[in-house]
């Protein structure tokens, strides 16, 4: 197999771009291990500000080799890609070095803690003409993709509101407790992904955000939320809705019901992406591929795809961008107690 991909990109006069993950931890593992079986024999290198840390990845994920400090890594030339997948407090700093060592830059969301630091990479990206992209899985989930296709085709008529429920009660520890590495709370650590997949639904640009937390006092270790609803209004008319919780106990371990609302009919689906039911013009259920509801393969497949293709990167810096604004103006809203324009 590993001889059958090599031969067919050859007959391309292209190669496999070569790839070092910027930092050692688990979703750095999640991903190399995706990227190693959808491409056999692509060269995978590591880097941590622990050289032992990277060794050891290396030798488990039968790398190409490793680098003992960040800095040493960005100084080679032994890549092309440089995969940050260290906690979002140091992106934006490394995402600049590794711009200014002319290399492409695959970033672990969320992007960074705050837009002033995504003005950072964006600056260092455009001055030095390399490639950078968000890995934003939901951005590649098969259900929005057939959910958009749903709405496109008229089935519900004309959408009037888009309701996202995701609720489950997680264990918080290590650095997702630390207010400064943290800059926000939970809809910045992890209510980015359903903030994409409501900009994606609505197909359209935000343009208007409003923030809730209960005024409940309860014990958390979560730095400023682990509990929020915004409502989004979109250039389109279109209203989201998103609840977002890390608190709130989910007997059905993860799962969630949302529901797109038309002038002709209703979508309900499984939040994560598991299955959807149609009542509109049509009746339909449909599961959803289980082995990658999620998004992961056809992430990392239009990446490598499109760098040998010279196709842009999605999803684009400047559409992140747009999105990391509903989180920073949702949070601006809670102290306001008003709905916040979105520029």
């Amino acid at each position: 197999m590993i001889k059958n991909i090599q031969t067919h990109y050859k007959k391309m006069g292209k190669k496999l771009p070569r790839i070092c993950f910027i930092g050692c931890g688990n979703i750095a593992a999640k991903h190399v291990s995706i990227l190693k079986k959808l491409y056999p024999g692509i060269e995978i290198y590591f880097a941590s500000s622990d050289g032992i840390k990277s060794k050891a990845f290396s030798k488990k994920y039968k790398g190409k080799g490793f680098f003992n400090s960040y800095n040493e890594a960005f100084e080679s030339n032994l890549f092309d890609i440089a995969f940050i997948t260290t906690p979002h407090a140091h992106h934006s700093e490394l995402a600049v070095k590794a711009a200014n060592n002319r290399k492409d830059i695959i970033i672990e969301k969320p992007i960074a803690r705050s837009i002033k630091e995504i003005n950072k990479i964006e600056k260092a990206a455009a001055k030095n003409n390399v490639r950078c992209t968000v890995a934003e899985n939901y951005y590649y989930k098969p259900i929005i993709k057939k959910l958009r296709a749903i709405i496109k085709d008229g089935q519900i008529g004309d959408v009037l509101f888009i309701e996202i429920n995701k609720t489950n009660k997680d264990s918080i520890s290590g650095w997702r407790a630390d207010k400064e590495m943290m800059g926000g709370g939970a809809l910045l650590e992890g209510g980015v992904h359903w903030v994409n997949a409501l900009v994606m639904l609505a197909d359209a640009a935000p343009v208007g955000v409003i923030a809730f937390k209960p005024d409940v006092k309860y014990e958390t270790n979560v730095p400023f939320e682990d509990t929020l609803m915004i409502n989004v209004s979109f250039d389109n008319g279109i209203i989201g809705k998103l609840l977002h919780s890390w608190f709130i106990k989910n007997p059905l371990k993860g799962i969630g019901i949302s529901k797109i609302y038309g002038t002709e009919g209703i979508i309900t689906f499984e939040s994560n992406g598991l299955f959807y039911r149609l009542h509109g013009k049509k009746k339909k259920t449909c599961l959803i591929n289980p082995f990658d509801f999620l998004g992961f393969k056809a992430m990392h497949k239009a990446f490598i795809e499109n760098y040998i293709k010279s196709v842009p990167w999605e999803p684009s810096l400047e559409s992140i961008k747009k999105q990391f604004q509903i989180v920073e103006k949702a949070y601006k809203s809670l102290k306001t107690r008003k709905i916040e324009d979105i520029l």
